[in-house]
């Protein structure tokens, strides 16, 4: 998700979404971390996301934000309504593949799981069988401007009352964004497939990023880097950016002193290398207070129902699971070292940023499909929602049985940037602990 509306020219006002009857039902401010004063953050919630919605039975936004309680509590009502928004099942039509009127994705091309993963009993999904009718919704090609038949299950997370031919798909937030400029919107909600596709194919194949060097560090990371160190936290930046060459920083925070949040990971994109870090690091910092939530557990990841948010994180922050990371750090003093200095910029102009995404993805002959997902009482609010469609890139996914390692991504990824992949057999065996 990408709610994020910060350093833009208009701000709207989305008081008129929070209300008790509303997109947003409440807004609270969230007690933050000891010695971080200057960072505010603001949880929303949206009840279970829709009227008569049979589901979750509450979901929520948040929003943070260094120096403005205002700006956190203005990104959480967003962060609330892109929720609501993603719950909301478009209108389109339910069919088997060969009886649409019209394009649809190229089906073949979406991840999936090996055989291995889908004979095993605690895998949730299936291989996807085109002569099961599922819902399908309209989205836009934009790489070659088409429309595309989308499977709803994949443009809309929330999504409810799957049936037998959906369940090839776990649907999370990834790729939906939510911003006052349509095509700011968009940019975001490929960002954001980018970065966790680099997630994915860092932790799955174990991939030895190079440091990250910030030659010109913003105030606000260094503050953050400071608080960190004096907290008796190390702190680790690598140089994310996939072969797309769009800003990518991964994050791993180490404090030997933790009993729960022994190690932790984050990861960001954005439009320089130095902003890209700075929200990986507070992501980072502020994921570590899952571990310390009121009645906190570490399930097994065995057991039924693993796969929620804090779950992983939980799980592979103890300290009995640190070798886990060693591979990020082990061999740091012969590892590759990219500077900022060195990157290449994304636009930020939002058509310029737009366009330079797509012929990246146009080169590499994957489809990126946006359907616009804005219901009447966001676009009356000044605000487009979007949900973003790659199937060519490798999704993230919290349930240790469905990691989608029968997909292409996993292994071919890893090579365009340089690095040799694992075989199956070789990939990660430890549940992701990104959130």
């Amino acid at each position: 998700m990408q709610a994020d509306l910060a350093n833009k020219v208009f701000r709207p006002d989305l008081e008129p979404l929070l209300s008790p009857y509303g997109v947003v039902s409440r807004v609270w401010e969230v007690f933050g971390t000891r010695g971080l004063d200057r960072v505010s953050t603001h949880a929303s919630s949206v009840g279970s996301a829709w009227p008569g919605l049979v589901g979750p039975a509450e979901t929520y936004g948040c929003g943070r934000a260094i120096d403005s309680k205002d700006l956190a509590r203005f990104i959480a009502i967003a962060e609330g309504a892109e929720r609501s928004a993603g719950f909301l099942t478009f209108e389109g039509v339910e069919a088997r593949f060969d009886e649409l009127n019209g394009k649809a994705i190229d089906m073949s091309s979406i991840p999936r799981c090996s055989e291995r993963e889908y004979a095993d009993r605690g895998c949730p999904l299936r291989p996807y069988d085109p002569e099961l009718p599922i819902r399908w919704v309209r989205g836009l090609e934009l790489t070659t401007m088409e429309d595309r038949w989308v499977p709803a299950v994949m443009a809309h997370y929330g999504a409810q009352n799957h049936s037998e031919g959906e369940m090839f798909w776990n649907g999370i937030s990834t790729g939906y964004a939510i911003h006052t400029d349509p095509v700011e919107a968009m940019v975001r909600g490929v960002c954001e497939i980018i970065e966790r596709d680099m997630v994915a194919l860092t932790w799955s194949q174990m991939l030895k990023l190079p440091k990250l060097r910030i030659e010109h560090p913003s105030e606000q990371l260094g503050y953050l880097l400071e608080w960190s160190g004096s907290h008796f936290i190390d702190t680790y930046l690598f140089d994310a950016t996939s072969e797309l060459n769009v800003p990518t920083v991964y994050c791993l925070q180490r404090a030997p002193h933790d009993v729960r949040a022994q190690h932790v990971v984050g990861a960001a994109v954005e439009r320089t290398l130095p902003e890209a870090a700075f929200k990986a690091l507070l992501e980072t910092i502020m994921v570590r207070a899952l571990c310390y939530d009121e009645g906190a557990q570490v399930k097994d990841p065995k057991a039924a129902g693993f796969g929620g948010v804090e779950d992983g994180i939980r799980y592979m922050g103890v300290p009995e699971r640190a070798a886990a990371f060693d591979f990020l750090t082990d061999d740091l003093a012969h590892r590759r070292t990219s500077s900022d200095a060195d990157s290449t910029p994304l636009p930020e102009d939002a058509a310029a940023a737009l366009q330079v995404l797509v012929e990246r993805f146009g080169a590499k002959k994957m489809e990126v499909v946006v359907v616009d997902s804005t219901p009447r009482e966001l676009r009356r609010n000044g605000l487009s929602a979007v949900s973003v469609v790659i199937p060519g890139l490798q999704p993230i996914s919290l349930v240790p049985s469905a990691q989608y390692f029968g997909h292409s991504r996993l292994y071919t990824g890893p090579r365009a940037m340089g690095y040799e992949p694992r075989a199956e057999k070789d990939l990660n065996p430890w549940p992701q602990p990104f959130a």
